[in-house]
This record gives structure tokens, C-alpha cells and sequence, in this order.
């Protein structure tokens, strides 16, 4: 009798074990995606997630605030899409991302003090998300002549020449989303702060892969 016992006490160690190891091949493959997010140094990450965002042939933008949203299908070779703010807090100024999301992509480029926070699921899709700092000066001279003047109209209105962000980046290096505070002037809150500032979201996704060259 104790040798059975000791044989199923082995056999139920063994079920455990390959249980938790099914659950945590299950989490690193989190949201479905082959690659389970990017890899590589978490500055050169985030700074090269623009290219490779605008290197796709097209997207679906939504970008929204807690009483206004903007969305749209961009064709990233096309001119810039129109997008229409609707709702509540749609008055002209207070959320100028919303008018033109695409330059928020553009802003990623002046990341600095980036760190890697952690994997997470966006629509099915398995990404990483890093805190940094957006430098704007920074970002208008990495940005593209091309689309240069569009990403200074916005820094006029954003009205601080640094501030806080979030991103989310997928495996492809591609942007999924970038959350930024509505007053940029804010600082980024703590664990023990009570209250959460309120944010404006940019989400891209069911991106069209570039053709053959």
C-alpha cells in the first residue's frame, strides 16, 4: 500500500507540474501573437516603433478621451486622413491629439527614460507596454520632413515641451497603442495616489502589411 500511494502521489506531482507549465506557455504567448511582443532594448524599441508603424500599407485609428473620440482608416502612402471629433468634449482645442492621432505616432520618436513594464493583450494581440517620457523637440527632429509641420502644429497646442506617455508595442515593432495625459503638464502618478489623471488613448490596429518590394 505505500509503495501505491508513493507511485500516485509521483503521478499527481508530475500533473502539476505539467499544468503549470501549460499555463505559463499559455501567458507568454498571451493575445495570440507568434512572438509574444518585441525584443530588444527598450529605448531602440520604442524609438523605432514610428518606422516600422508607417513601413505597413494601412491601419484603423481610434483615439479617444473620456467624452470625445476621433477614428479612421489611414492608408499611411495616401495624404493624411481626415479625422472627425465627435461627442460632448469635442470643443476645438481640448484634446488636440484627436484631430490628428497620426502625429501622436510621430511623437513617440522624442522617447526618452523609457522602461519596460510588462506584457499585455490589445485586441487579440500580444504586446509590450513601456513608460517614457516624450521629449518634443526631440520628436520633431527625428520626424520625417514630410510630416514635420503636422507634428509642430500639434506640439503649439499640447502647450509643454515634455511629458509623460505610455505605449504598447507588438511584435513587429509596430505601435498598438500610445496613452498620454490630457494635462501634459502633470506628473506621472504613484502607486499610493488616489485619484488617475485622465488620458487620451491612441489605438492602432488590423494593420495592412507592406507588399512585395
Amino acid at each position: 500500500m505505500r509503495l501505491r500511494d508513493r507511485r500516485r502521489r509521483r503521478t499527481s506531482r508530475l500533473a502539476a507540474l505539467v499544468v503549470a507549465a501549460t499555463a505559463v506557455a499559455a501567458l507568454g504567448a498571451c493575445g495570440g501573437g507568434r512572438t509574444g511582443g518585441p525584443r530588444g532594448e527598450p529605448t531602440a524599441v520604442v524609438r523605432s516603433a514610428p518606422d516600422r508603424t508607417f513601413a505597413a500599407r494601412s491601419a484603423s485609428l481610434e483615439a479617444s478621451a473620456a467624452d470625445a473620440q476621433s477614428a479612421a482608416r489611414v492608408a499611411f502612402a495616401a495624404p493624411p486622413a481626415t479625422f472627425e471629433v465627435r461627442g460632448p468634449g469635442r470643443a476645438p482645442g481640448r484634446y488636440p491629439e484627436l484631430g490628428d492621432p497620426l502625429a501622436m505616432v510621430d511623437m513617440v520618436r522624442g522617447a526618452v527614460d523609457v522602461v519596460a513594464y510588462g506584457g499585455v493583450s490589445l485586441r487579440g494581440v500580444s504586446t509590450f507596454r513601456y513608460e517614457l517620457v516624450v521629449n518634443v523637440e526631440r520628436a520633431l527632429v527625428e520626424t520625417p520632413p514630410v510630416r514635420r509641420d503636422r507634428v509642430a502644429a500639434l506640439a503649439d497646442r499640447l502647450g509643454s515641451p515634455v511629458f509623460y506617455a505610455d505605449v504598447w508595442v507588438d511584435g513587429d515593432g509596430r505601435l498598438r497603442r500610445v496613452q498620454v495625459p490630457v494635462d501634459k503638464a502633470s506628473d506621472r502618478p504613484g502607486n499610493r495616489d488616489r485619484t488617475m489623471p485622465a488620458l487620451v488613448t491612441v489605438d492602432l490596429f488590423d494593420y495592412e502589411p507592406p507588399g512585395p518590394s
